[in-house]
């Protein structure tokens, strides 16, 4: 017997919905039916009955002529049950057979992933946010850059060579403490939404969040360390930070190469809150 593939199905128990079946058994994830159309309706047709094996041990009696209280086909089984209507009337049957309407990647669990469109508006904004602050900041825990730009500026309004070249000299050393005290920065803004709401605000702009690729819910501290180990190595490799960035235009999952040392995903949606 062929295993019905996962995706997403009709809902046994809710005609309007969709349900996700990931191979096995039925998950809790559902979406709205996208309506059909007129080549696809089955209004006034008559409920067809599976036409796939149903588990060892189960077995339904489903009208043969779509209404309940008419002669019944019996179908293999050591047990029976009444269908009533649709079927998983009280349980799902043990495949889906209707039609896959949903397409794209989504998590073991069946969660739709997020865009790589997304995943950059989402950056861009938290960028902005992250820049305000870090532009506040560095005066203050690297007080050199206020001297720095005055040497600059001298530089400029004199053409004194001599204060230029003491500026490029200079230059490199504040450029790392500035560097790092902007990754500090980002690193706690999104550590802090991670492991709380699993979304920063440009994520949630944009109605995504990260998770781990084995469970739904914010992220764990190690996890969201992990996810910051990149990032860091990033900052004294430009390049780095590119290909990062496009990693989950050709992914199969749309992971991120920071995605992959963390095991994260990002996907559409919020994430359940941990419970108290």
């Amino acid at each position: 017997m062929s295993q019905q593939p996962s995706g997403w199905y009709d809902d046994p128990s809710n005609p309007d919905l969709l349900r996700y079946w990931d191979g096995v058994t039925w998950t809790s994830h559902t979406a709205p039916k996208k309506s059909p159309t007129a080549s696809q309706s089955t209004i006034g047709q008559q409920p067809q009955p599976p036409t796939a094996p149903l588990p060892q041990g189960g077995a339904w009696q489903v009208p043969s002529g779509g209404q309940q209280g008419q002669e019944t086909q019996q179908y293999p089984g050591q047990h029976s049950q009444q269908y009533q209507g649709y079927p998983g009337a009280g349980q799902y049957p043990g495949a889906p057979q209707a039609q896959q309407w949903l397409q794209g990647p989504v998590t073991e669990d069946g969660v739709p992933l997020a865009s790589w469109g997304k995943r950059l508006l989402a950056w861009i904004l938290d960028g902005i946010i992250i820049g305000i602050v870090v532009q506040l900041l560095t005066p203050i825990f690297v007080p050199e850059y206020n001297e720095l730009v005055d040497r600059f500026t001298t530089a400029l309004e004199t053409s004194d060579q001599s204060a230029m070249n003491d500026f490029v000299s200079s230059i490199a050393g504040v450029s790392v403490k500035a560097g790092l005290l902007s990754w500090v920065v980002a690193s706690v803004y999104a550590i802090a939404f991670w492991v709380t709401v699993a979304q920063t605000p440009g994520k949630m702009a944009l109605r995504i969040s990260v998770r781990r690729t084995d469970r739904p819910g914010p992220l764990d501290l190690t996890t969201a360390i992990k996810r910051r180990i990149l990032p860091l190595v990033s900052t004294f490799i430009g390049l780095l930070t590119l290909i990062d960035g496009l990693w989950p235009l050709w992914d199969s999952k749309r992971q991120a190469l920071h995605d992959k040392v963390a095991s994260t995903y990002v996907t559409v949606g919020k994430q359940p809150r941990r419970p108290m």
